[in-house]
């Protein structure tokens, strides 16, 4: 969507009354502003063991507030998306570095908790989209739910009618069938079991959002002792004697009660009121039931949302009553959306690798997988004995390498233990190959090379790379972005004393070498002294609006993959471990080496999987809106 740029002075205007409404909105920063990033860092220079941290957050550490005002004068326009967040700070006002200020709190104010970056007083970050429910895609085509299911005027005597008529696939349980009438669907469960309905098909409760308006007929002359109840839940399980509710809602005819079920408890009761009240219970990936009473909000509960990536909608009770009289299931309304939940990969599977090699099968283990999409076709790169190859993906789970020779292989002294961490990237005409190599003492420097989309063969920029100097001894796992002539580049950078941190970099001409972005947060987050931990692998990429840095971090000899959100690259919320060990046997154990590619509402990564023995190359995506953070202007 193309917009109209502002003019630099209406830019700062905008943004300055942005800031103050946010920085308001989102409560008193208190400490919050003493750290870059809140969360599990490491320490760092402000912070060694926790100095700076933050108390009672779940954090060792952390450093002294940067300052932005110096930050955001140092450093070009960082934001991920210019247009949304138009301008940088310096320059259009004389309180710049104030407001500089006021944005770092309001940040690290939303960034604080998961939940704090829920509410729309910080809808000005686009990195509170990422696993909040806040920003998400309606589902329109084959939704799995029907829209809206009267059973009061369905019309039709069967269940199973009425529910073709609304096009919801549904399936009955029970020892009798369940009815419909005037009062809607009467579950007619016994006074031993539970009956019911299983109502569409199953949803991800762990990416998608999902809005329940539901409506109860109470019983009549219940009178306090009979056996009546009628509810509307979600479950991970099969339908047995009772039905296993970990998120819903209960009515209790006997209490005249609204019941909200968590993990098949009761968690909290509600008068159930008239027949013509509405329950509305709007749940959210990050694991968040809101409950809403005639629009009114009753209450907030948290549930296992990872749990229920097929949950089952059903409608289920007991009724001894005369079924005229039963409690019942009046009508449901259903709006389901897609949400960016970091943590809900699918379709995750090995890699294969076809080469017309002898040793064929040994590509499968290839290091340091890397994506592009080049619009007609997507291509992987990955690092065997030091050189790269370059394949096309084929499938989702084959990559194709047409020449049974690397692409470009070791060359010169600096290159004399090897290539690493190959990198593609796209700039629109020419695919570059960023790589990190490594000379006979081991030290990385980060270099680049160069192709035409048909990808025949890469030429070595001549340009400056990234050299290690003065306590640095070593860069290495560069991974770049690249939007609007800015190139943006995050590597690991190794010090004299054997401690590592992640460092960022940018530049608008490769010709001229990177300079460095100053006074962030990444570096402090990152940084790690432990000989028997690492961070490393970073994979950044811009999705809705916000830099998504995914890294590998070990853990003793376990890897994952953990990931970081930012808006501007100074300022990083962090979202922990999205992608570790699985059922499958080439990546039991873990994962490291991440690259991810953004497609349009969705996300798709390749990665190392760690079975025990050796790393292998695998394959994942997810489902992730674009184009949903709400513009600030």
């Amino acid at each position: 969507m193309n917009r109209p740029r502002p003019t630099e002075r209406t830019n700062w205007l905008i943004v300055a009354a942005v800031l103050a409404l946010v920085a308001f909105g989102c409560g008193e920063s208190g400490d919050a502003g003493s750290s870059p990033a809140v969360g599990s860092g490491a320490g760092g220079a402000a912070g060694s063991a926790g100095a700076g941290g933050e108390s009672g957050l779940d954090g060792s550490g952390g450093a002294a507030a940067p300052n932005f005002g110096d930050a955001l004068g140092e450093n070009p326009a960082l934001f991920a998306d210019p247009l949304r967040n138009a301008g940088d700070f310096p320059g259009m006002s004389t309180d710049a570095t104030e407001g500089a200020q006021a944005y770092a709190e309001a940040a690290l104010a939303c960034y604080a908790t998961p939940n704090a970056c829920a509410g729309p007083d910080c809808s000005a970050f686009a990195s509170c989209c990422v696993n909040t429910g806040a920003c998400c895609a309606p589902v329109v085509d084959n939704p799995a739910l029907p829209a809206a299911l009267d059973f009061r005027v369905c019309g039709a005597p069967e269940l199973l009618d009425c529910a073709e008529a609304s096009s919801a696939m549904t399936t009955t349980f029970g020892e009798l069938e369940p009815v419909l009438n005037a009062r809607g669907l009467v579950p007619n469960g016994t006074a031993d079991a539970e009956g019911g309905a299983l109502i569409g098909q199953p949803v991800n409760l762990s990416s998608q959002r999902v809005d329940l308006e539901v409506q109860f007929a109470l019983p009549v002359g219940c009178g306090g002792t009979c056996l009546e109840s009628a509810g509307v839940a979600f479950t991970a399980t099969a339908p047995g004697t009772f039905v296993d509710a970990e998120v819903g809602l209960l009515l209790s005819g006997s209490r005249e009660l609204v019941n909200v079920m968590i993990g098949n408890e009761v968690a909290d009761s509600f008068f159930a009121g008239p027949g013509s009240t509405k329950w509305r219970l709007v749940l959210s990936p990050d694991g968040e039931a809101e409950l809403f009473r005639d629009g009114a909000l009753q209450g907030r509960y948290a549930f296992d949302a990872a749990a229920l990536s097929q949950a089952q909608l059903v409608a289920f009770g007991r009724n001894l009553s005369a079924t005229a009289n039963s409690a019942a299931v009046a009508s449901i309304e259903v709006q389901v959306a897609d949400c960016d939940n970091p943590r809900a990969w699918s379709e995750r599977q090995p890699l294969a690798v076809s080469i017309d090699v002898n040793d064929a099968a040994r590509h499968a283990f290839g290091a340091a997988p890397s994506i592009v999409d080049l619009g007609q076709a997507k291509h992987v790169a990955y690092e065997l004995d030091g050189a790269v190859y370059v394949g096309e993906l084929a499938s989702p789970a084959e990559v194709t390498v047409a020449a049974p020779a690397p692409l470009l292989a070791p060359s010169g002294p600096d290159e004399a233990m090897g290539l690493r961490s190959p990198e593609l990237v796209f700039d629109g005409s020419s695919v570059f190959l960023f790589y990190a190599a490594h000379d006979a003492s081991g030290a990385g420097t980060i270099r680049s090379a160069v192709s035409d989309p048909s990808l025949a063969a890469f030429t070595r920029i001549g340009a400056p790379g990234l050299i290690p100097a003065g306590d640095i001894v070593s860069y290495e796992a560069p991974t770049v972005a690249y939007r609007e002539g800015l190139w943006l580049l995050v590597v690991r950078a190794t010090y004299v004393s054997g401690a590592t941190e992640l460092q960022a970099f940018y530049t608008s001409n490769l010709d001229d070498g990177w300079a460095p972005v100053v006074n962030g947060g990444l570096e402090q987050l990152t940084r790690v002294e432990s000989a028997t931990a690492e961070i490393t692998e970073p994979s950044l990429m811009i999705h809705n609006s916000a830099y998504q840095l995914y890294y590998a971090r070990r853990s003793g000899t376990r890897w994952s993959v953990e990931l970081l959100v930012s808006d501007e690259l100074l300022i990083w919320r962090e979202m922990g471990d999205v992608l570790g060990g699985s059922d499958e046997a080439y990546d039991s154990l873990g994962a490291r080496s991440p690259d991810v590619i953004s497609g349009p509402d969705r996300i798709e990564i390749v990665y190392s999987g760690q079975d025990g023995v050796a790393f292998a190359l695998g394959t994942a995506s997810r489902t992730a809106p674009s184009d949903t953070a709400p513009s600030i202007f």
